[in-house]
Order: structure tokens, then sequence, then C-alpha cells
């Protein structure tokens, strides 16, 4: 899909995100999740760019913001959520991409104002995001990668 964007009509913003993993010793399976200045525990995501597809601008916003390199694995949900910008509500559609980490250089932008980011396994990852539509990509990731994380979610923890 090649991204053709209009801000003041009725086009939604398009975006795309990632969940970035990394196989660990026992072969256990944790994501980088990232956070914000002032923000909160969440997955790279980006605008797409006018002309751009979703593949490069995934590729483009994962390096922006966190300096790694990978390999799409598997499309998953899009999202559509409406959200505000200089006092106008706009509508926002987000596809996520399950993505494996090909290096391991980790680089937190200040472009991007990333102030920290975490590898943790799902289930941490899933006591450190906030956001229930997160929380449903963590899980569809957790699902793909074969992990189970228990009924109910653990309560949420700062930091």
């Amino acid at each position: 899909m090649i991204a053709d964007q209009t801000h003041g009509g009725s086009a939604p913003i398009l975006a795309v995100g990632g969940v970035i993993y990394r196989i660990e010793e026992q072969n256990t399976p944790e994501i980088l999740i990232i956070k914000k200045r002032n923000g909160f525990w969440t997955l790279p995501k980006g605008r797409i760019e006018p002309g751009e597809s979703e593949e490069d601008a995934l590729h483009r916003e994962i390096a922006e913001e966190t300096g790694l390199s990978g390999m799409i694995e598997a499309t998953g949900a899009s999202f559509t959520y409406p959200i505000m910008k200089g006092g106008v509500e706009y509508t926002k559609q987000v596809r996520y991409y399950l993505v494996r980490a090909l290096s391991m250089d980790l680089y937190l932008s200040n472009a991007e104002k990333i102030e920290h980011a975490r590898w943790c396994i799902l289930p941490a990852a899933m006591r450190r995001i906030h956001s229930p539509r997160l929380h449903m990509v963590v899980l569809w990731a957790a699902n793909q990668l074969g992990v189970v994380i228990a009924d109910g979610l653990p309560p949420t923890v700062d930091g």
C-alpha cells in the first residue's frame, strides 16, 4: 500500500508500528518497548510519508526511533482511532507488524524524543504498556511467537 495522505479532509493519517523482537537465552522472545519524553511505554511507530509503502515506512521508523534494522515476519491488525492535533480531530490508522531484530545496536533518537528503551519478555511488556489497544497487539505478537500470556492483564507498573 502506498500512502497518499491529506490532513484536512476525511482521509485518515496512516501509520505503521512494529513489535520488534529478539530471541534471548533459553529461547525466550523479548520485545522492544520505548518511552518518549513525558510519555508512556509504547511500541515504535510513525507516519507513512506520501508515496512511501507501509514496509518502507516501517523500516524507516524503526531505524529513526531505535537505530535497529529488522525483517518483517508477520502483518498484524490495523487499528483506527481519533486523535487531536492543534485542536482538530483526525482519524489515525495504524497497522502493526512483527519484526525480528537483525541488528542489536540500539540508538535512542533525540529528534524523535525517545528517552528510554527496554527489551522485555512479553508478560513484562504487558505490565508496562498502559494502552488496551497495544495490549491486543502484544497478545497477537505473543501468539505469533508461541508465547502464552496468562488470562487477565497483570497490574501496570511504572518505569
